[in-house]
């Protein structure tokens, strides 16, 4: 979503709502934010008069109650989102994983949020469905009932029969909800902007930004067919992973409001006593959940944003009941509507960070997260090293059964606005998912070793990254990369050139200078390419040997000759980095 939209709209639409979210934040006791926003002036004259009344006479406080300034101001904040609708109710829900940006006591009540909303009036479910599908009711399904599963601020969901006889979930957008929100986020991003303007100490914490990917969630959120999207993403990703189920979409019947999927229905995994009454081995099944977790953040580095346990659901195994019912385990996933992408480069600097942990070096672990972080002009990178040094050695002394590297990664990621240290939501968000993960593993089965389990899925990953065949297709795609690049040479030299003939790029060197610079140039591209030519053949030697070392070419162990060249060519390297100009 665009944020062209930044300067306020001249509607009537939009003008009373603005009025009308300004009122209420001052009603609930905010009138501080709304001064510093300045817009006061939008307040309505009966709502200065209640309050005033209200907070400043006896009587006001005997018919009305206590003073709002007495309900401590994140109180206040929660109670204003509730009345302002589903899209403040989100806002609060991803404000509530953002501990980077707002203060501890508002993370906590903010998460009280409750994504309810009332149930839709009786037939307008079956209407838009009908409407989506362009069939009616009972030639799409053999039964669906009217009555919903869940009603959620956004959609709601009703168990049907489809005419095979299969049990799926239908999922239905709630009428107009596409441009309610439109219109509010057109809103919260003049607020935004208006707060990064007025209120100076904001701008650390990028309330645009924050806007900006707000708008970028939740629009996908409520598309439906993203979220069917996402479904099979994740089908694909953890095929490899035989104990998750993740419902399968039926696209013949999904559009942007409707999403027709697997039903999957079994144990809560926070229902220890219904576990325990099904024999479930909580152990395996703590397990199960944690390697799951790992896999979506350093294997695909797609992740569910949202893995609490209301989104997950132990399910019985095939053709199985009574006390072998949930045996093998089966975990099952859904509501895919908020999740969150890293790059591979922030997923390889993630897997060199939980190595360094294991490793116990605080260096490598802070400078890793560094590699990942956006540093502003003014940050206190000292003062961020120190404390995030001071946590990780908290974290590293206990115990490995007890040490939390999810706890650590996150504390240290959250503590780093404060230094001028920033991070991108989705590493937010991704810290607060390994968190909720561990947790959840936690309370199924407190005794489990944490760092153990770390441990042997760290160990598969590095055999996964350094597996000759992805070695050799990283490699053939940094070589179309760079053959790109020095296609693209010629014609950005020749712009360089029309620029200097322009005059818009002023240079001043001699001679020298410039055989100086000459010189030191092909020494360092000489420098990488031997670097790169030394890494590529230790590595691909070293794992020949490990994996066969009988393979010979001209009657020699190639591995061996592949180490030999490999330390003839660091040798070179060493003498060409010592030949400085």
């Amino acid at each position: 979503m665009g944020f062209h939209f930044l300067r306020l709209r001249s509607t009537v639409g939009d003008l009373r709502r603005l009025r009308t979210i300004v009122t209420i934040l001052f009603e609930e006791g905010l009138s501080f934010l709304v001064d510093e926003l300045r817009l006061r002036y939008l307040v309505s004259g009966r709502s200065r008069l209640l309050r005033h009344f209200k907070s400043g006479t006896r009587l006001g406080q005997r018919l009305l109650g206590r003073p709002i300034e007495d309900v401590p101001p994140e109180v206040r904040l929660r109670r204003a989102f509730e009345r302002l609708g589903p899209t403040f109710m989100k806002l609060g829900q991803l404000l509530s994983v953002r501990p980077d940006i707002i203060p501890a006591e508002y993370i906590r009540e903010l998460a009280k949020l409750q994504d309810i909303g009332p149930v839709l009036a009786p037939g307008i479910a079956e209407k838009i469905v009908e409407r989506e599908l362009g069939m009616s009711i009972e030639n799409l399904f053999e039964s669906f009932d009217v009555r919903p599963l869940a009603a959620a601020s956004m959609a709601q969901v009703h168990r049907a029969v489809l005419r095979n006889g299969k049990a799926v979930a239908v999922k239905v957008r709630r009428p107009d909800i596409e441009k309610v929100v439109r219109d509010d986020i057109h809103i919260l991003a003049y607020l935004a902007q208006t707060m990064e303007r007025h209120i100076p100490e904001s701008r650390r914490f990028h309330p645009v930004e924050v806007v900006r990917d707000f708008a970028d969630w939740t629009l996908k959120e409520i598309d439906l067919e993203i979220e069917g999207a996402h479904m099979d993403m994740f089908r694909d990703g953890l095929e490899q992973i035989p104990e998750v189920v993740i419902p399968q979409v039926y696209w013949e019947y999904v559009s942007s409001s409707v999403l027709v999927s697997d039903l999957i229905e079994g144990l809560k995994v926070d229902d220890l006593p219904a576990l325990d009454t099904a024999k479930v081995d909580r152990k395996e099944l703590a397990v199960i959940g944690l390697r799951v977790g790992l896999h979506q953040f350093l294997i695909d580095g797609f992740f569910h944003a949202d893995p609490h346990p209301g989104n997950l659901t132990v399910l019985p195994a095939h053709g199985h009941s009574g006390d072998k019912g949930y045996r093998p385990l089966r975990l099952g996933i859904y509501d895919f509507g908020l999740v969150g992408r890293i790059s591979d480069r922030f997923r390889f600097e993630l897997i060199s960070c939980f190595v360094s942990f294991v490793e116990r070096d605080q260096e490598s672990y802070v400078r890793h997260v560094l590699d990942m972080a956006e540093i502003e002009d003014d940050a206190d990178l000292h003062s961020f090293e120190s404390e995030a040094r001071t946590i990780l050695t908290g974290v590293m002394h206990r115990s490995e059964r007890k040490s939390s590297m999810a706890s650590a990664f996150y504390r240290v990621v959250v503590t780093g606005a404060k230094h001028g240290i920033t991070f991108s939501t989705d590493l937010v968000l991704l810290a607060k998912a390994f968190m909720t993960v561990e947790n959840v593993g936690l309370n199924l089965w407190p005794e489990i070793d944490l760092e153990k389990e770390m441990k042997l899925f760290l160990a598969e990953v590095v055999r996964e990254e350094l597996d000759p065949r992805r070695l050799v297709s990283d490699l053939k795609t940094s070589a179309f990369d760079s053959l790109y690049q020095l296609r693209q040479l010629p014609s950005e030299t020749r712009t360089l050139f029309e620029r200097l003939g322009r005059g818009e790029i002023g240079v001043k060197m001699n001679l020298q200078e410039i055989k100086e610079l000459k010189e030191e140039f092909d020494r360092q591209n000489d420098v990488r390419m031997l670097a790169f030519l030394a890494a590529a053949l230790l590595i691909a030697s070293a794992v020949i040997l490990r994996i066969d070392d009988e393979i010979r070419t001209l009657g020699l162990p190639f591995g061996q000759i592949g180490l030999g060249v490999g330390t003839f060519v660091v040798i070179w390297l060493i003498r060409l980095i010592r030949r400085r100009p």
